[in-house]
């Protein structure tokens, strides 16, 4: 791992990343104490670099607060998407979230244990190689109760409740999270996996940045996501 406090890049960059690597050593972020600590910031630089990396979208903060609450993939608190991967486990921020550790781990060995939104089946998916090679119940699938423009009015909400695993397209169909078609998105487990790559793939490199909406609009169109709802 690199060190932040002496490496090259941004201050937003260096504590990014350093707030990424406490996560996948620690399965839970560091406080702002320790990132004062370690790259030797005053409480009042890093209370700024923190509003600047949410104000990217690169976090989420508790409100009211500067604790982590979310560097994506990863959850601080407890949720319904559990990941294993590298000998650790880690708490995934919703089911898109917890099949992106695959592609954010250089396709490293993931597996995930979850619960049908509608009944509380408990879901098992495992990724290899680019794929998932278990899927059980078979016909899981990842629901995304919003639009892809609606997402970030909410993200801590849209991340908690509204992008899920169901168990069957009956069971989405039963629930209350149920959306009418042009606006919800039911997809596979492959599917997702393809979707995050350009957002996922470079999370744990020092000059990450998030893709552009053009960048992000490209990649839905080139995996066949068309219309109106993959638009963002």
């Amino acid at each position: 791992m690199t060190n932040p406090a002496t490496g090259e890049g941004t201050l937003a960059q260096r504590v990014r990343l350093r707030v990424y690597e406490h996560f996948l050593e620690h399965s839970v972020p560091p406080v702002a104490e320790q990132l004062m600590a370690q790259l030797n910031l005053t409480r009042e630089q890093t209370a700024d670099v923190l509003a600047e990396l949410e104000g990217q979208r690169n976090l989420a903060l508790v409100r009211g607060t500067r604790r982590i609450l979310m560097a994506w993939p990863f959850s601080a608190i407890a949720t319904p998407f559990r990941v294993h991967a590298r000998g650790r486990d880690y708490f995934a921020n919703c089911s898109w979230d917890a099949i992106a550790f695959h592609e954010m781990l250089g396709n490293d060995d993931v597996a995930i244990d979850s619960f049908c939104h509608h009944c509380a089946q408990p879901i098992r998916i495992e990724l290899a190689g680019g794929r998932a090679t278990h899927v059980e119940p078979a016909r899981t699938l990842v629901y995304l109760a919003l639009r892809p423009t609606q997402w970030w009015d909410d993200i801590i909400t849209t991340c908690s409740n509204t992008m899920v695993f169901f168990d069957s397209p009956e069971h989405r169909d039963a629930s209350e999270l149920c959306a009418p078609a042009d606006e919800a998105a039911s997809l596979t487990p492959d599917q997702v996996h393809a979707l995050g790559g350009p957002i996922y793939g470079r999370r744990l490199q020092p000059d990450y940045e998030r893709p552009s909406r053009d960048a992000l609009n490209a990649h839905f169109a080139a995996l066949g996501l068309s219309g109106p709802y993959w638009q963002v």
